[in-house]
């Protein structure tokens, strides 16, 4: 599937945003609504729905976890959040994060903090309070949209959906989506935390969550 043209239309409302070193959730609206960016929507196939939204997803997200300027990494959160709210699919296409790039999307907002620019912390907490991620082991740089999907599609399996509830209750990913994002998250906690999560997933499949 070529989505090439979407991700350039992604480029283009990024960089128009970061022209002149916007950091302003409302600048990015602004730039979405004067492009008519909501008929990026149009270019949908007419299956496959989930890889669509996956790879324009993963595409925003490489912005917020590139080392680049402040503006454009925000620009990429902003038009993260701004494809969830917009897609025309009910129930909405919940958003595939890797706990790698979970911790770069914390780092964004710790130095959004720093820099007293206080909607995105706001705007993240809603993210997850939404719980519109999912979250997995794929990073951008580490696996094919494809890969994402799959695991994605795991995820959404039926016994997996009441397994999952449970292992974010028993794992110490529960403790850091309700956690201060301004706090410092260590790598070895991180690392603990995906071991936690593996395991749990992986009893998960097998059924021993199921009641």
């Amino acid at each position: 599937m070529d989505l090439s043209s979407c991700k350039l239309d992604i480029d283009e409302l990024i960089n128009e945003f970061a022209e002149g070193e916007s950091t302003a959730f409302r600048d990015m609206k602004r730039v979405w609504l004067s492009k008519r960016f909501s008929y990026i929507y149009e270019a949908r196939p007419p299956s496959n729905s989930s890889y669509f939204m996956q790879a324009l997803y993963a595409h925003a997200i490489g912005y917020i976890i590139c080392p680049t300027s402040l503006s454009r990494r925000l620009g990429g959160l902003y038009c993260l959040y701004c494809l969830y709210e917009t897609q025309p699919f009910k129930p909405p296409f919940k958003i595939y994060i890797s706990l790698g790039e979970l911790k770069k999307l914390k780092d964004l907002v710790v130095e959004a903090k720093e820099k007293d620019i206080k909607v995105v912390s706001v705007l993240v907490k809603r993210m997850l309070d939404m719980n519109i991620f999912l979250f997995g082991f794929v990073d951008i740089n580490e696996g094919s949209v494809a890969e994402r999907v799959n695991e994605l599609t795991d995820l959404q399996n039926a016994h997996i959906q009441v397994a999952y509830k449970k292992l974010l209750a028993n794992t110490r990913i529960e403790h850091f989506i309700h956690m201060d994002l301004g706090m410092e998250l260590d790598l070895d906690v991180l690392k603990k935390m995906s071991t936690e999560y593996t395991n749990a997933k992986s009893l998960a499949i097998k059924g021993t969550l199921i009641q």
